[in-house]
């Protein structure tokens, strides 16, 4: 099966090659089309060898190679480093994040002539990439290029594991390059294993994403963004983040049923993806709910209505910092959840659907602690909203145990598997 996903993507690359050089020929030598097909700006090129490769696909997983790199300076500062990551809004966020700490490249499509031009322009000691990004040609490249491979923060999914035993000779030959795998919960090191994984090689190191959480809360900017919208302290406050179409019906619906009968109370509305926007307005029209948008706040105009529709990207994690309770989405629709450790992190009590296949660890955690609850659609969703805003002690104690939730997640994950890297980097110089 490989070797026919080898030839298969040969082949096609040497068909769209004359698009992608096109595309890069009017681009600047960082932009997403040249990394697309592996080529980096000179200057990339002339730091290596890099000591670490880390591959972040997006948002979250970039947020958990921040968490590594701290780790990896505080142990052993100095070490050149490069990221990747694939999408659009991914290379934002490392570029935000890393700035001069390290260079932020595109990662490739999985054409083998693509992925063996940036193995060999990037040369790294190291290959890591987070949360089981397994792609064949370059875990080839990477490996015939002398680099040692490392999984870091793997996680697999219930769903996804039922689509990887399909495959399961496939995935075998892949897992088995890499020198160390670490799962982030013992569920997620059993399916490792079933898939055809080294058992030595398999480790259960925690969520580098939770340690790294620990760090972002910033209360003065939460207390500044409250001024800033004119919330006084009277008021109450519901964040619902990365809302998925098709719980926008839920949320809406819960947000009218609770301003009807809790007097003081302000909704922010804030959907995963930005075409989610109009779908969540639309909504709000049908049921002749006012609301203000968040562009409009940042460009100077002042807040007129008691719902706010968050059409940008960005403002989300400091949100659950002014949040008396906070709904995570995804997860009232069969999306596989999203990140309900983030509002925890701020203390902040959490609301989520039952659909949590990727986040079973941490709403498991959650619900063992007592700091979240689960919902199954706008009337459940609606009835808890006005408990926690009704109960101030009910809101405080439960806001804590989220965040003792997190802390026993955390764990100093991020610093084991920072651990384990520097191990496997000394072993290919020793």
């Amino acid at each position: 099966m490989l070797g026919y996903y080898k030839k298969i993507t040969k082949i096609a690359y040497w068909f769209l090659m004359p698009v992608f050089e096109i595309r890069c020929f009017f681009e600047e030598a960082d932009s997403l089309w040249c990394g697309r097909i592996g080529k980096v700006p000179p200057e990339v090129e002339t730091m290596s060898p890099y000591d670490i490769w880390f591959q972040a696909v997006s948002v979250g997983e970039v947020n958990v190679a921040d968490a590594l790199v701290r780790a990896i300076d505080d142990l052993h500062p100095g070490l050149k480093i490069v990221i990747s990551s694939t999408t659009p809004t991914g290379l934002a966020r490392a570029r935000s994040l890393f700035k001069s700490r390290c260079p932020v490249i595109p990662y490739p499509f999985d054409f083998p002539q693509a992925v063996s031009r940036l193995s060999a322009s990037i040369r790294p000691k190291v290959y890591a990439p987070l949360e089981t990004e397994l792609w064949p040609n370059m875990l080839e490249a990477v490996v015939a290029g002398g680099s040692k491979a490392v999984l870091l923060n793997g996680r697999i999914s219930p769903r996804s594991f039922k689509r990887y035993k399909l495959i399961r000779s496939a995935v075998k030959p892949m897992l088995n390059k890499f020198m160390a795998i670490c799962a982030i919960s013992d569920s997620c090191a059993r399916r490792f294993l079933d898939l055809g994984a080294p058992k030595g090689a398999v480790t259960v190191a925690g969520n580098a994403k939770f340690e790294g959480l620990l760090r972002r809360p910033d209360k003065t900017k939460a207390k500044s963004l409250r001024t800033k919208l004119g919330i006084g302290s009277h008021q109450r406050v519901f964040v619902a983040g990365s809302i998925r179409k098709g719980e926008e019906k839920f949320l809406v619906k819960a947000v009218k049923d609770v301003m009807q009968e809790i007097a003081d109370s302000l909704f922010f509305l804030v959907p995963r993806h930005l075409a989610r926007v109009s779908e969540i307005t639309n909504r709000l029209k049908q049921l002749s709910l006012g609301f203000d948008l968040w562009s409009e706040l940042e460009a100077g105009r002042k807040r007129l209505h008691d719902v706010v529709v968050v059409d940008v990207i960005g403002p989300l994690f400091d949100l659950y910092g002014i949040a008396d309770v906070a709904f995570v989405g995804g997860s009232l629709v069969p999306k596989g959840g999203q990140n309900v450790m983030e509002p925890a992190a701020w203390g902040c009590p959490v609301l989520f659907g039952p659909y949590m296949d990727n986040f079973e660890e941490s709403s498991q955690a959650l619900l063992e602690f007592g700091g979240g609850r689960q919902v199954t659609d706008g009337d459940s969703l609606a009835h808890q909203i006005k408990d926690f805003f009704s109960e101030k002690t009910l809101r405080y104690h439960t806001g804590q145990k989220a965040f003792q939730a997190l802390k026993k997640l955390a764990q100093n994950s991020a610093t084991r598997q920072a651990e384990l890297i520097l191990e496997v980097l000394h072993s290919t110089t020793a």
